[in-house]
């Protein structure tokens, strides 16, 4: 089984990646093995490699590997739009950091993932050099990092928490033709014609739970109503909670709220590479190089994890709670079927179904097949 997906993945990378043959499958062996045991410890992962070599032997290559190899996040990106068949389709964007503390010190990625059949998938990232908030020329360079990778790619919009407000930032948006649903803190002032700079929370204070409203005409943010700020059209709901939820969009106020929902999926990944999947953060990696390579091969398991279970939900649909979600979601019953599948000693028909899985292609006959 090990050999089959290692072939089948290193049939995949060659056109993307230029590694040698045993790069490639150490490479294979890492994804695999991620996949498998949801570890991010080298030290670990090396005693379930099935080989002859010594255990010292398997570490020693893990290690060179991470020494010596350099996955940077354009290459995922390239590797996740193959994968997903995202080519010509538009793109639903989020951008969101997270982060976490080893010792003293601060791991802080900033990230862009993309949603595909209802699922988060990361796309592009980058290492921060610093604790805290990302700023402006980080986040316009991380999309010009992308726009570098798919200079033709079309996106439908790119949602935002509260972090990602700014006059400089959105401007930048709105001057590459982004459509952008960003959300605003409830004490943000909002200036409205004919109208003294408010703040949000005071616009919204006789809205009801439940109840939702669409500002009339353009806005501009802040507090001095600056004819340089750009002009936004602001929607702002009560959630259940209480709390308001309000939200910028440089393009049609209608679908805002529906938009804004998908910028969950970003959050549900981020677990998805944690606590409930691979536990990136257990990494004792703080390298930022070794770091992007190690996130770029949780990029690729993380996808395999979510087409699998996008392609078995299709076959046999995942039911519904009570409260409306699934009973477990796609990455999680992906995740679960390719951990059966590389416990089973079949490697033929999982190297066809692996074949499509790493191509455009959903790869709903070879899982049939399989008996799932």
């Amino acid at each position: 089984m090990q050999s089959a997906f290692a072939n089948a993945l290193s049939e995949t990378l060659t056109k993307h990646a230029p590694l040698s043959r045993t790069r490639h499958e150490t490479l294979a062996w890492l994804v695999l093995l991620i996949t498998r045991f949801g570890a991010a410890s080298l030290w670990r992962l090396a005693a379930h490699v099935r080989t002859e070599a010594k255990l010292s032997s398997v570490r020693r290559r893990f290690y060179r590997f991470f020494q010596h190899v350099r996955l940077d996040a354009a290459l995922g990106a390239r590797i996740v739009a193959s994968m997903l068949g995202l080519a010509g389709k538009p793109w639903m964007l989020a951008i969101d950091r997270t982060n976490w503390k080893l010792g003293k010190t601060e791991i802080n990625i900033l990230m862009v993932s993309v949603e595909w059949r209802g699922i988060g998938v990361p796309l592009i990232f980058t290492v921060l050099s610093k604790a805290g908030n990302s700023s402006t020329a980080e986040r316009i360079d991380l999309l010009d990092r992308l726009k570098g990778v798919f200079p033709d790619m079309k996106i439908a919009a790119l949602t935002g928490d509260r972090e990602f407000i700014g006059n400089t930032w959105m401007a930048h948006l709105e001057k590459e033709k982004i459509p952008f649903v960003l959300r605003l803190r409830e004490n943000q002032h909002v200036v409205r014609e004919g109208f003294e700079p408010w703040p949000v929370e005071g616009i919204a204070q006789n809205l009801k739970r439940g109840q939702s409203m669409t500002l009339k005409g353009f806005c501009r943010l802040g507090s001095d109503g600056q004819s340089s700020a750009l002009r936004v059209r602001i929607v702002i709901m009560r959630l259940k909670t209480g709390e308001l939820l309000a939200l910028a969009t440089n393009s049609r106020p209608r679908p805002a709220l529906v938009r804004y929902r998908a910028r969950w999926k970003i959050e549900t990944l981020f677990g998805n590479l944690k606590t409930r999947g691979f536990d990136l953060e257990a990494t004792h990696i703080t390298d930022p190089g070794k770091l992007e390579t190690l996130i770029v091969i949780m990029t690729i398991a993380a996808t395999l994890a979510a087409k699998t279970g996008a392609c078995a939900h299709r076959i046999c649909p995942i039911p519904d709670k009570a409260h409306g979600r699934k009973a477990v979601s796609l990455f999680a019953h992906g995740l679960a079927i390719l951990r059966r599948l590389f416990a089973r000693n079949i490697p033929e028909q999982v190297k066809r179904f692996l074949d499509q899985l790493l191509s455009p292609v959903i790869p709903i006959k070879p899982l049939i097949r399989l008996g799932f």
